[in-house]
Order: structure tokens, then C-alpha cells, then sequence
């Protein structure tokens, strides 16, 4: 186990599933990468960015809470510390969508970030509302997520208005942008406003 000193108010993270979830992300951004041509790509590609955004979701679980509020530790600074491993693992995510776009010769692959990112967004910014009345949000959050981004991919009910999911040269990049950055705008004055402390 990582001490406590070493991470700060982090240490309450539930590793095992942020671990496994982005290995399970990053190993399916690998087959997309590996087989670019193949019908599998796509959908490997889908469901491998909606595990690493599932992990994130479990960053802001504090199964500890009693412990966690008996330090002099405000909700916003373990929120702060938190967001750290998030931005771990985007980084990590971005990198292996890197990786997919040289090897499948298509620059526009490196889009994808911009629904990773979004996808980040929309787990986090559920899982610290959540948190407000349930300490460890990440189970249902993380499950959430993946059942709707697969079953957006599946069904495209948007697909009319715009690509929620594009990773080709010729999809609708523009649109997609402006959705994902609503997204993401929506989902930082969330986080913001579930991150505050009770009593401010």
C-alpha cells in the first residue's frame, strides 16, 4: 500500500480500480491501434475511452470518510489532490490515442482526445455531485458512464445534428468540438460547485 505521507489527501483512493480500468482502456486503445482496419477498431477504440473515463470516476471515492474528516483536510484541497490522478490518467489516455493516430496514419484520430477529455469531464463532474450523499460514488458513476457512452455509440440517437464519437478524416469535427466543449464547460461549474466545502 502507498503510505499516506506520500500522497497526501489522495491516499484514500481505491487503486485496484482506477488501475484496472485504465489498463483495460489502454489495452483496447492498443487493439484499435493494432488492428486500425478491422470492424473491431471502432468499437474497441469507443469502449476503451469510456474505461479510462470510468476510472476517473473512482478517484473521488473516500471509503475512509471518517477518518478523511477527523483531518484538518478541506474538501477542496483533497478534491484538488485528487484531480492530479486524473490528469494521470488523460495523460496516459492522450498518449495512447497518440499512439493510435500514427499508427493508423490519420491525424484526425488525435480528435478522439477531445471526447477523452469531454468523457473525463462528465465522470468526475457526476462523481463529486454524487459524493455530496454517497462517499464512494465511482461503482455507480463508472457504470453509468460506460452503459451510455456504449449504448451513444450503438444507437447514435444524435447522429442527425452531430458525431458525439468522431474518429475519421471526414466526420463532422466542428460540431462535435461545440458539443464537447458545452460538455465541458457545464462539467467544470459542477465540479466547482460540488467541490466547495459544506460550510461556505
Amino acid at each position: 500500500m502507498i503510505h499516506s505521507r506520500v500522497l497526501g489527501p489522495a491516499a484514500g483512493i481505491p487503486w485496484r480500480p482506477v488501475a484496472a480500468l485504465t489498463s483495460v482502456g489502454l489495452l483496447l486503445l492498443g487493439v484499435a491501434a493494432t488492428w486500425t482496419t478491422s470492424a473491431v477498431a471502432g468499437t474497441a477504440l469507443v469502449v476503451g475511452v469510456a474505461a479510462l473515463a470510468a476510472a476517473t470516476a473512482y478517484v473521488l471515492d473516500e471509503a475512509a470518510t471518517e477518518a478523511v474528516a477527523a483531518t484538518p483536510t478541506s474538501l477542496g484541497r483533497r478534491t484538488r489532490a485528487r484531480l492530479l490522478v486524473v490528469g494521470a490518467v488523460l495523460v496516459v489516455g492522450s498518449i495512447g490515442v497518440a499512439a493510435l493516430a500514427v499508427r493508423s496514419g490519420l491525424s484526425a484520430r488525435l480528435g478522439v482526445m477531445v471526447w477523452l477529455t469531454g468523457c473525463v469531464f462528465v465522470a468526475v463532474a457526476a462523481a463529486a455531485a454524487l459524493r455530496r450523499h454517497v462517499p464512494e460514488p465511482g461503482d455507480a458513476v463508472g457504470g453509468a458512464l460506460l452503459t451510455v457512452v456504449i449504448a451513444l455509440a450503438v444507437v447514435n440517437p444524435l447522429s442527425r445534428w452531430v458525431d458525439v464519437f468522431p474518429s475519421e478524416p471526414d466526420a463532422r469535427w466542428a460540431s462535435s468540438f461545440v458539443l464537447w466543449g458545452g460538455v465541458g464547460a457545464v462539467c467544470l461549474a459542477v465540479l466547482t460547485r460540488a467541490s466547495r466545502d459544506p460550510l461556505d
